[in-house]
């Protein structure tokens, strides 16, 4: 009897086991409609319950442009999905739960349409900013002065939000981990603002040098801004944890007595802003928070380099040292790694005489003229900046690119905008990644033509790829990117005459 009894209990814990397990996976079901059912999905998987954009992954969809993600967490978390280049959005994921994602990518009305048991919650979440978009709300206060009036909006704006989420509470519309989850992100992305704001007008009469102003900006900002208010108390699982970091830095430099402009200036020059900012961040954070934050710095930085600079390689060496065993290392080595390459690379580089400088380009003013000097040839259009890792990431697949193009005697245009690219690290990339086709810089008048004719209100998102055909006209303005080989090739052959 014993025996069974032991045998049963076995069986018992066996089951729980596996139930507990079980319960750890979140599952997400997914389907693209429109715009040629794109064959590739990315999405990011929470690091210890911390949103890290590091850590993204890829996966193919089938035919009908549907997908399945599985995640294994331990707690509510945030989890993005993006179809590149065209949509997506943001997941408040718990463990146990499946989530049903309808991406729409029809161009008159691109959508994100969640099916969860907290589907309201999360369609209320996903309008609001993307992580990925750093403080676009900054802008509703760039041309305010008063800093009582600044923190008042923000607070109203920041009951408003979490007041709604209170709502879907009391309604047993979200689940109480859901409602825990973004109540705090909200208190995070107010946070964040708020020091953002504070560093834009301290910044602002610094410039100015208004001393008594400056005083009595710091005086109010100093009582609102300490690290004990914003730092700590999990913010770190909010996707908003680096930006509000970041923030305060920025206005703790700023409000320092200490600080001197042209030192920071030359900083950047040379390239130890770097190590610089990691020494600053290591005055307010420690543990798990800093590790975290160096880590998203490092990354970003490495990613967004405007001059592959040798200086951040060895930011992450170091950060290696003091980190071994970071679950972040091995994306931080990935995001390393194209700037090593692209050292080695560019001392390797060979004359290359299938690139080409698009004639006397420095005044050529309009996209019109531009395209004009290619007149009578099919043209795939690349516009991009030194400054842009979506830019770079997508250099990678020039070899697929060129096949495809020389197999249609297409020619590949360069454009790289010059307001925030500098020559000589264009020129440098373009040895680099050997950047077969026409290329050139754009003057001021070029860039607002272009910006004027294919961006929104003002807004324009690199990287952007046009298809024109031999007669200078544009048959798609928003062709798919040489990593969407597949679907390129399918625009290819029904946007042109053959």
């Amino acid at each position: 009897m014993r025996t069974i009894t032991i045998i049963f209990t076995i069986l018992i814990f066996g089951f729980i086991s596996c139930s507990i397990e079980k319960k750890k996976e979140i599952t997400i079901n997914g389907q693209i409609v429109g715009h040629g059912n794109p064959d590739k999905i990315e999405f990011t998987i929470p690091i210890d319950g911390k949103w890290f954009y590091g850590d993204k992954k890829s996966i193919t969809t089938d035919s009908t442009g549907k997908f399945q993600i599985k995640i294994d967490t331990d707690n509510p978390s945030f989890t993005t999905i993006y179809v590149p280049g065209k949509s997506g959005g943001i997941l408040l994921t718990e463990p146990g739960q499946t989530y049903n994602v309808n991406i729409e990518l029809d161009k008159e009305r691109k959508s994100f349409y969640i099916d969860s048991p907290n589907s309201n919650g999360q369609r209320f979440y996903n309008t609001l900013p993307a992580p990925e978009f750093h403080m676009m709300g900054l802008s509703e206060f760039y041309n305010d002065s008063i800093p009582e009036e600044i923190s008042s909006k923000i607070n109203s704006l920041r009951e408003s939000e979490i007041s709604k989420f209170h709502e879907l509470l009391k309604k047993k519309e979200i689940s109480k981990d859901f409602h825990q989850l973004a109540v705090l992100d909200r208190e995070v992305y107010y946070s964040a603002l708020e020091a953002g704001a504070a560093s834009i007008l301290l910044q602002k009469y610094l410039n100015e040098k208004e001393s008594l102003v400056i005083d009595s900006l710091k005086k109010f900002w100093n009582t609102k801004l300490k690290v004990s208010n914003i730092i700590g108390n999990d913010s770190d699982r909010s996707p908003w944890f680096y930006t509000l970091a970041s923030n305060f830095i920025r206005y703790a430099q700023l409000s320092s007595e200490e600080f001197d402009p042209e030192i920071l200036k030359k900083k950047y020059e040379t390239g130890d802003i770097y190590q610089y900012n990691i020494d600053e961040a290591k005055k307010y954070l420690a543990g798990e928070e800093l590790e975290y934050y160096l880590a998203s710095y490092i990354y970003y930085e490495s990613w967004q380099t405007k001059d592959n600079s040798k200086k951040i390689i060895g930011a992450y060496e170091n950060f290696r040292k003091e980190h071994p065993q970071s679950p972040y290392n091995e994306y931080l080595e990935a995001s390393i790694k194209p700037i090593v390459t692209f050292h080695k690379n560019l001392k390797n580089a060979k004359a290359n005489e299938k690139i080409e400088f698009v004639e006397n380009y420095e005044e050529i003013d309009t996209f019109k003229d531009l395209i004009s000097k290619l007149n009578g040839k099919k043209v795939f259009v690349d516009i991009w900046g030194t400054w842009c890792a979506p830019c770079k990431k997508e250099f990678e697949h020039k070899k697929s690119l060129e096949q495809l193009l020389n197999s249609k005697e297409i020619a590949s245009l360069y454009i790289c905008e010059g307001k925030n690219s500098k020559e000589k690290v264009w020129h440098e990339m373009i040895k680099s990644y050997d950047l077969e086709g026409y290329h050139l810089l754009t003057n001021e008048k070029l860039l607002t033509d272009i910006i004027n004719e294919f961006g929104n209100n003002g807004r324009f998102a690199y990287p952007r790829y046009l298809l024109v055909d031999e007669n200078g006209k544009v048959v798609n303005g928003e062709a798919s990117y040489p990593s969407q080989i597949i679907q390129l090739e399918k625009e290819i052959n029904e946007n042109y005459v053959w």
